[in-house]
């Protein structure tokens, strides 16, 4: 992967595995947990400012690099949240490891960088609701209903979404085909939390299609108690 000469670089990976090698300059940060709820205009002015203080206290600027091994959704979801607050993002998830060789922590210089969400990137619950085409990217029992995470008080699936596991995005050739979609198209993603629509997001934006992901999901959904199938 070419690097630009001015990028940033970020290591989502788990802190002992940044602890022991990562590359030159490199920022941990790994935004797979945070679980937001994002229904309100309020909500979201509170996510743009939460951004803000990241960005400027972990030095962030565009471009910013972000590498873990492959393409997890440990990675997807911090880069989309990179992304959603306005930054160029760029995911690197094999080759790096050769020099990954630095132990010691760098220590940023605040930028006074401020953050601006891309709305469309995101879908909130009530926009996901209305959307024609939504992508569940979670497994088929957890679409069917059959299992789902303990936090949840049940399983089920948004109305009218369709069932495309995340399996389906790891080998994007032939994938627009596969799922009937068009470079140009806009589809909602989601699936649990944000992190496997996330890479569902990056996978489908590579390939030309407006993707927006709902990054509440299932936990915020049934949090809120919206209506379900089956």
């Amino acid at each position: 992967m070419n690097l630009p000469e001015d990028a940033v670089l970020v290591d989502t990976r788990p802190r002992p595995a940044y602890e022991a090698g990562h590359l030159p300059g490199a920022r941990h940060l790994d935004l797979s947990a945070p679980k937001l709820r994002l229904r309100e205009e309020a909500e979201l002015k509170a996510l743009e400012g939460g951004l803000t203080e990241l960005f400027q206290t972990l030095g962030l600027k565009s471009p910013v690099v972000l590498y873990d091994e492959g393409l997890t959704s440990r990675l997807c979801r911090t880069a989309f949240f990179l992304g959603l607050g306005g930054l160029e993002v760029q995911l690197w998830t094999e080759g790096w490891e050769p020099y990954a060789t630095e132990k010691e922590e760098p220590r940023p210089e605040r930028t006074e960088v401020v953050a601006k969400l891309r709305r469309d990137w995101l879908l909130t619950a009530d926009e996901a609701a209305r959307h024609p085409l939504l992508l569940d990217v979670r497994s088929p029992e957890e679409f069917q209903g059959k299992v789902h995470p303990p936090c949840c008080p049940r399983g089920g699936r948004i109305p009218g979404s369709k069932n495309a596991p995340l399996e389906l995005f790891l080998s994007p050739e032939g994938l627009l085909e596969r799922l009937g979609l068009q470079p140009g198209q806009e589809v909602g993603v989601y699936c649990h939390s944000g992190a496997r629509s996330a890479v569902a997001f990056f996978v489908l934006r590579s390939l030309g299609v407006r993707a927006r992901n709902y990054l509440g999901s299932m936990h915020e959904w049934l949090q809120e108690g919206l209506p379900t199938e089956p």
